[in-house]
């Protein structure tokens, strides 16, 4: 063996064997180089998935290869989404063909996925220099109108920018090949290459998905429509100032199904009635009205009718002009975490916001006219003045019995005190039509707003001049508005809110029965002068007090104040977790003096009945006023854990109400109007009621939803109650469930059809209550005894003396309601078609009523033994656009339409089966078990077995049955529904609403029949007649044929028991009414300072359509237009006279004919 131990041996030895290894290592690390880019290759992908996430296409990729993906959060963009369609592809081909879209490149590692930013060369950077471009241009609407807060975004990038206030927006070095996505809510989203952007860009609306639509819930709380399992309805506040009524609630009126709002009055305030699908208790107690809320603060004054009034006031007092939206949560299901306060629905009101950009300011003045409508009112206008006792005769009679106009002289009146008689010619006239004023309002707005990322508010600025359509009526308002937020770093965002309104109105007395019912020949309009014109006068007047004097005599001065003030703290101290904190507090209170002059006659006057007395002066001084304080806190969560997105909150509420009435009158001995210069013999009269209540709660809910298309929400809520006895408060626990399930994207079926947008189903079901429980209703309280002082009638001095006020019932519980409800929503053809259906089924298993029995038995006198139910169906169509002329035409269709009924189950056992209510008028309405509440209990003339009427056998006149009252319909209507046509041509836009009520029936006051003037009493042209259909009882139970006893009387005595019978006062209340016509206009300019002109033209209840048998006019006034009877009611009486939100109301002897409105606009935009 040769042994090598010199150095050239042993190296090359060495290196040989260095050499070879070397070569196994680059051999091997080839063969697993070339091993694990086979497997790369070699894995295959199938994924099919239609707007994913970059990190939900990791999860896929993970899952089919098993291969672990690792990135930046940084580089990802979770708001972009992609499609994705592979069948089976290797792997790296689909990652580079998803990742490059996005700038990102990655490396593959054993089972290692590696994300990372695409790598440029200094080459492809200088050439992208030289590519890059600004691009800017200005986004407008089709209307031309600017559209701040525009998206305008770099595809591919997270780069982008807003469009200012006036729709601009510049971006700076974008590539000229790069594509540009411009998107607004709304509208339809367009991509553009940067090298096309250049000038005015359109932007089409276009009807949002359930994604897209942002809805405020209970408490403020933002969700997403599709995520919702209760109905709700939306409304802009330009449509419900579009055809500028001046009031909220007015411009709601037709454009929410299920939502019935009737203005009662044609005062300048008008008196409202609110209902929201409907009733859900009859009792003497019962509150129907749903629960206000104000940029996020409750306007609750409390549960009774007095406190629902209120609310209305107070909605009555805000500037419609400052309405950015309102959201209509309708019934129980909906508004379950407001407990018994949302029962009855709620109407959240929402002031304008403040848009990011440069300051803006925007003016504007809007002047309407109201009149009475007497198209559809039928007074006989062929005879004249007289009475029973000088029936074919003229004078001083103030009926309208009197013989046919034939236009000659006749003397009218008494004689004054030199033996003259007024003389007039004896022909119609119109004068006691052109009575009444052409009402007009004037308002003027002005708004300034300004904001950016940190900090923005909103200042509104409002005054209103408005005069009445009685002779001397005027108001004048004035409001003002202020909203703003400030970021304080990064956790805390904070909100104030403030509105405040004045009010002042001067009335007169209502005159309004006095004048319609006044013979038409008389020339009412000569006697406006009553202090100089010569038959004007008190002595002079033809018959009793001259209207005009009687307006001018005794007024109401009210002074009123609202207001509201709001601030709100958000504090996020981490990503899934917000605390927010909301004290508000709202005042409402109101002065009012009622002035009324002595009225004294000469001695020739008092030769006219209704001239004997002489009056003294007297004044009423009234004050009344409420205060609520909420503090409501709510602490939210947000998850998200794999597919489940689960929310949470947790909140506390506290509710002060503070109310106050004060009344004092007196008989002056002087018309000085102070209580000091009260006559001694008479005294001072005074009244005063002060009541406190407070609630807290504690609520929360959890909300879950599983891939973004099935959500599940349960709530629960405690109560405290100060209105429930002591031994039974925080008892009171309510829970609600809704579930939304997105059908399209879980039905494979459903998926597949293109020209399907949205299938979802939602169920609901709430138990909740009603708090119809009175302050101090469940515990005993001593009250002053009437006459107040007592005098001792041994000593005859005067002491105090107070009694209890019965048995109340400590056990009494608010009136629990179980409601459900089913619903669906469609869309069809890119949102073009949109269809919602909804059925609700409700049930109050403990109405609250007097049960009757005396306070000496020491039961308790009230209970829960009523039992109700309250159904109902709602439909909503809309088609947007209807017919598609292109950019400059549009015409979208929307229709409404509900059904709803209800049912007495049961009343208390001391009513027979029959509850009955009564109103200020003097009129029933009865609640029967097994029947609608309510209904009209009616009396009719006597009639035979057969329903023929019973005639006298010698008079052959009819006599009432005041024993047997008959039902002659339902208060509320059943069906409701509404119409919306809307025509845009370029910047014109022609807007109409039809509105549609049907299946009940409204009564009337029986004045016009007792005075002649209704045109009922024209049968047989008031000649005798044979009494049609009638017979004769010429023994007991035993009827002939009557053929041959005329009346004897054609005139009062006749029509005068068609007045006591009351069924000839009810009317079937049905309608058509072309509600509101709007023409408008919009001017974009590109001036230095006005930035946009617009202008409308528009009419309100331009034609009503009532059946033939509506004699009397709207079946929806029931009120006049002076000062409010319930100005002259006890103060602070709580029943359901004051509001009428139960029973449903019927009309006093003053209410109108109805009313159209007509009116003009004129704005400019800074």
């Amino acid at each position: 063996m040769k042994i090598c131990t010199k150095n050239p041996c042993w190296y090359t030895y060495h290196m040989k064997k260095l050499l070879l290894v070397m070569k196994i290592t680059t051999f091997l690390l080839l063969i697993a180089i070339m091993q694990v880019s086979a497997s790369g290759f070699a894995q295959k992908i199938t994924l099919s998935q239609k707007e994913i996430t970059l990190k939900e296409f990791f999860r896929a990729i993970k899952k089919q290869t098993g291969y672990n993906v690792f990135y930046s959060n940084q580089l990802i963009n979770d708001s972009r989404k992609i499609n994705v369609d592979f069948e089976n592809e290797d792997l790296e081909p689909v990652l580079k063909k998803v990742l490059t879209a996005h700038d990102l490149s990655f490396n593959i590692r054993d089972k290692d996925i590696s994300v990372k930013p695409e790598e440029k060369t200094f080459l492809d950077n200088l050439v992208a220099r030289f590519q890059e471009i600004d691009i800017n241009g200005k986004i407008v609407d089709e209307k031309g109108n600017a559209l701040p807060g525009t998206n305008i975004k770099i595809k591919g990038t997270n780069r982008y920018v807003i469009s200012d206030n006036n729709g601009a927006f510049l971006l700076k070095s974008v590539d000229e090949q790069a594509i540009v996505v411009i998107s607004f809510v709304g509208h339809r989203t367009l991509e553009i290459p940067a090298n096309k952007i250049k000038g005015t860009i359109t932007l089409r609306a276009v009807s949002a998905n359930l994604q897209e639509v942002s809805v405020t819930t209970a408490y403020g709380i933002e969700r997403s429509k599709k995520e919702l399992g209760y109905s709700v309805a939306q409304v802009s506040g330009e449509a419900i100032n579009k055809a500028n009524s001046g009031n909220i609630l007015n411009g709601l009126i037709g454009k929410v199904s299920g939502l019935n709002i009737m203005s009662q009055s044609s005062e300048m305030s008008p008196k409202m009635r609110v209902l929201l699908r409907g009733i859900r208790s009859f009792g003497q107690s019962s509150n129907n009205q749903p629960l206000f809320i104000f940029n996020g603060a409750p306007l609750s004054f409390g549960g009774d009718m007095n406190a629902a009034q209120r609310s209305l006031e107070f909605i009555n007092n805000l500037n419609p002009a400052d309405v950015e939206e309102v959201t209509v949560l309708k019934g129980a299901n909906a508004t379950a975490m407001y407990g018994p306060e949302g029962v009855n629905g709620v109407i959240i009101i929402t002031t304008k916001k403040v848009k990011q950009g440069e300051m803006s300011i925007n003016a504007r003045v809007n002047s309407s006219y109201t009149r009475y409508d007497y198209r559809q009112r039928s007074d006989q206008r062929t005879f004249g003045v007289g009475d029973e006792s000088g029936f074919g005769v003229g004078g001083a009679q103030p009926g309208n019995w009197g013989p046919a106009y034939d236009g000659k002289i006749i003397r009218v009146g008494f004689p004054d005190k030199d033996g003259n008689y007024q003389e007039v010619p004896y022909s119609d006239l119109d004068d006691r039509y052109n009575f009444f004023n052409v009402a007009r309002n004037t308002r003027a707005n002005v708004s300034i707003a300004e904001g950016n990322l940190n900090s923005s508010y909103y200042i509104g600025a409002g005054y209103n001049d408005q005069t009445g359509l009685l002779p001397g009526d005027k108001t004048r308002q004035s409001t003002f508005l202020y909203n703003t937020n400030k970021k304080v770093g990064k956790l805390l965002d904070l909100q104030l809110n403030v509105n405040y309104s004045n009010t002042i109105a001067d009335r007169g007395a209502d005159v309004s029965s006095k004048v319609l019912n006044t013979p038409s020949f008389i020339p009412l309009l000569s006697y406006k002068d009553y202090k100089n014109s010569h038959w004007a006068t008190l002595d002079n007047y033809w018959f009793g007090i001259n209207p005009y004097a009687a307006l001018d005599m005794t007024r109401s001065l009210a002074r009123a104040n609202a207001f509201t003030g709001n601030f709100i703290a958000n504090f996020k101290p981490l990503k899934w977790l917000n605390i927010k904190d909301q004290i508000s507090v709202n005042y409402q209170g109101t002065n009012n003096k009622i002035n009324a002059q002595p009225i004294m006659f000469s001695d020739f006057a008092r030769v006219d009945p209704v001239k004997g007395l002489d009056k003294d002066a007297s004044t009423i001084d009234q004050f009344s006023s409420a205060t609520a304080f909420n503090n409501d806190l709510l602490i939210s969560t947000i998850h998200k854990t794999g597919d489940f997105l689960i929310r949470t909150n947790l909140g506390n509420s506290i509710r002060d109400n503070f109310d106050k009435a004060l009344q004092t009158s007196a008989n002056l001995v002087v018309p000085v109007f102070n209580n000091v210069f009260a006559r001694t013999d008479q005294g001072v009269a005074g009244q005063e009621k002060y009541t406190t209540t407070r609630s807290i709660s504690a609520f929360g809910n959890v909300s879950l939803g599983y891939k973004d298309r099935v959500f599940l929400e349960l709530t629960g809520r405690n109560e405290w109650d100060s209105k429930r006895a002591k031994v039974a408060r925080g008892k009171d626990l309510y829970f609600g469930a809704n579930t939304s399930l997105i059908l399209k994207e879980i039905v494979p079926f459903l998926k597949e059809q293109s020209w399907i947008d949205i299938f979802k189903l939602r169920l609901s079901a709430a138990f909740t209550a009603n708090m119809n429980i009175l302050p101090q209703q469940s515990e005993k309280t001593f009250q002053l005894l009437i006459p107040f002082p007592i005098t001792n009638p041994t000593t005859g001095k005067s002491v105090l003396g107070y009694a209890l006020t019965g048995n109340p019932n400590p056990l009494i519980k608010p009136e629990k309601v179980f409601s459900q409800e089913y619903g669906t929503e469609l869309a069809f053809l890119e949102n073009r078609i949109k269809f919602d259906a909804a059925y609700y089924h409700q049930i109050n298993n403990g109405v609250i009523m007097t049960v009757g029995i005396p306070p000496y038995s020491g039961y308790p006198g009230t209970d829960n033994a009523g039992r109700f139910k309250n159904t109902g169906w709602e439909f909503d169509l809309g088609i947007n656009p209807l017919v598609d002329f292109g950019k400059d035409v549009d015409i979208s269709l929307t229709g409404r339409f509900s059904i709803n009924n209800n049912e007495v189950l049961q009343v208390a056992d001391i009513y027979n089966g029959t509850f009955i209510m009564n109103d200020p008028y003097g009129n029933l309405f009865y609640a029967r078990e097994g029947h609608s509440a309510f209904e009209y209990p009616v009396t009719d003339f006597k009639r035979n077995p057969e329903g023929k009427v019973i005639v006298d056998k010698n008079t052959g006149l009819p006599t009432v049955d005041t024993q047997n009252p008959k039902i002659a319909g339902k208060t509320l209507p059943i069906y409701q529904g509404g119409v919306t046509l809307s025509v845009r041509y370029k910047r014109f836009t022609l807007s109409s609403q039809a509105d549609y009520s049907a299946g009940n029936h409204f009564q009337f006051s029986s004045a016009n029949i007792q005075t002649g003037v209704s045109n009922l009493t024209l049968i047989n042209n008031r000649e005798i007649f044979v009494f049609p259909n009638s017979v004769i009882e010429d023994s007991p139970g035993h009827f002939i044929e009557n053929k041959d006893v005329p009346v004897s009387n054609a005139g009062k005595d006749l029509f005068s028991r068609f007045a006591a019978a009351s069924i000839h006062t009810i009317t079937n209340a049905s309608y058509w009414r072309i509600r509101e016509v709007s023409l408008q206009y919009e001017m974009p300019l590109k001036t230095k300072w006005v930035k946009k002109i617009s202008g409308s033209i528009y009419a309100n209840n331009v034609f009503s359509f009532y059946p033939r048998s509506n004699i009397y006019g709207d079946p929806v006034l029931s009120q006049g237009p002076g000062i409010p009877q319930s100005r002259a009611t006890v103060v602070g009486q709580n029943s359901t006279s004051d509001t009428n939100n139960v029973s449903g109301g019927s009309a006093d002897a003053n209410a109108g004919p109805g009313l159209i409105l007509y009116g003009f606009t004129f704005g400019l935009s800074f």
